[in-house]
């Protein structure tokens, strides 16, 4: 029988795993830059976590969470999302008692029983951005920029950043009723779970999945669909400011809404071209409720989260060309299979000043190892033989360059360290 990975995730095979940790450790060393700190979640959750914070009504809860009970008779569900996760860890461990304003982020798995396509997967990775203890906006402005600056650093650079604002609760629940006397006239023509939203959540109807229901949803709406009261007028004036002070470019004439209940105010999207109908590859807003929802104190709070499959398909398709591979670390060549030892000990020096290194251990020609260095793409190839043993020195070639030297035994990890992490081709 021939195993293959489940329908909706894949493998990432190594060359894959190198963009993968090159995308990560951008994000981590820009969110670290900003005072945020990595918090880890467990994969699985509470299924009322997600019930409660992201929505009942919401197709997340009603159609694509794993959902299913443990034998402990838990009703346990595939985290599908971070938020919730994080605001759960935030109030458990007491972090509003100890830290108050508590910047984290993440990086992890989600799962959604979605139908598979380009750019949905059933298990997708996100990193994510929360603040929370925060009201002000120019934390929102703060967030917005970080995300702009990761995908940046990702190498996506042609990206639309859409900003809006959905309003505090008072402000919804008026757009709530007005957008349900609109719409129940026409409510034949909408599909049968929309006909259930108008009354549970009318403002899923903007979001559904059915293009028949978005048009006569979004035809329902006039103007500014949230946006009431003068308080989140200029918590919204304040983040616009915010964001042209930073040189942030933004659309602000796009109205749309966030998928998830827990938004208030500001919500945002970031954009890719070329990506068809899965175009966004970041979103978040804020969520000043969600804390006071799971118990805790009336805290402010706003992140985001990325998509790492998009983000780096983007980033491949912007691409003007895929740089060539650079060469890292150290390959050493044993002439003769009773040096190996004695390789083994060279390398083991190396490795110990933290420089990647590595041999032969199957006793191949000297050509079939050359040949297996650079496809390996290795800097440095050493070689170690008879001539080298009498020497007591390493022929030492430079795939880059093109040069080659002797290095003495005693000086040879010494060397070879030096140079690799002086032309940035050490193993972090």
């Amino acid at each position: 029988m021939a195993f293959q990975a489940l329908r909706g995730t894949s493998d990432l095979l190594p060359d894959e795993v190198a963009r993968w940790s090159a995308l990560e450790h951008r994000a981590r060393r820009l969110a670290a830059l900003y005072g945020y700190r990595e918090l880890r979640t467990p994969i699985i959750e509470d299924a009322a976590l997600f019930q409660r914070s992201v929505g009942e009504t919401t197709d997340i809860v009603q159609k694509e969470m794993f959902q299913f009970e443990d034998r402990g008779g838990h009703d346990i569900v595939l985290r599908p999302e971070g938020t919730a996760a994080v605001v759960r860890a935030y109030l458990e461990h007491s972090l509003h008692k100890t830290e108050g304003f508590a910047k984290l982020f993440y990086l992890g798995p989600m799962f959604r029983a979605e139908r598979p396509q380009a750019g949905r997967f059933r298990q997708f990775h996100q990193y994510g951005v929360e603040a929370i203890g925060s009201a002000s906006p120019w934390v929102d402005v703060e967030i917005i920029v970080l995300c702009v600056e990761i995908l940046r650093a990702a190498g996506v650079q042609d990206a639309t950043v859409w900003v809006a604002s959905m309003g505090c609760r008072d402000d919804q629940r008026r757009s709530a009723e007005e957008l349900r006397t609109q719409l129940q006239p026409h409510r034949a023509k909408l599909c049968k779970d929309c006909q259930g939203r108008i009354e549970k959540n009318v403002f899923r109807v903007l979001d559904c999945k059915q293009s028949g229901c978005r048009e006569l949803g979004w035809g329902a709406v006039k103007g500014s669909p949230f946006l009431r009261c003068d308080d989140c007028r200029a918590h919204f004036d304040e983040v616009r400011r915010g964001l042209k002070d930073a040189g942030v470019a933004f659309d602000d004439s796009k109205v749309f809404a966030r998928g998830l209940d827990y938004y208030t105010r500001t919500v945002f999207e970031v954009r890719a071209a070329g990506l068809g109908a899965q175009d966004a590859l970041a979103a978040g807003g804020r969520y000043d409720h969600l804390v006071e929802d799971f118990g805790g104190p009336s805290l402010g709070a706003v992140g985001f989260a990325a998509g790492i499959e998009r983000v780096l398909t983007a980033a491949e398709r912007q691409a003007a060309g895929a740089p060539a591979a650079a060469r890292r670390g150290l390959f050493l060549a044993v002439a003769q299979p009773e040096l190996l030892g004695e390789g083994f000990r060279f390398i083991q020096q190396v490795r110990a000043k933290g420089v990647r290194a590595t041999l032969d251990y199957d006793g191949r020609s000297l050509k079939a190892q050359l040949r297996e260095a650079d496809r390996a793409q290795a800097r440095l190839v050493a070689i170690l033989g008879e001539q080298e043993q009498q020497a007591r020195a390493m022929t030492v070639k430079d795939l880059e360059q093109g040069s080659q030297e002797q290095v003495a035994f005693d000086v040879f990890a010494e060397q070879v360290a030096s140079r690799l992490k002086a032309g940035g081709c050490h193993a972090c």
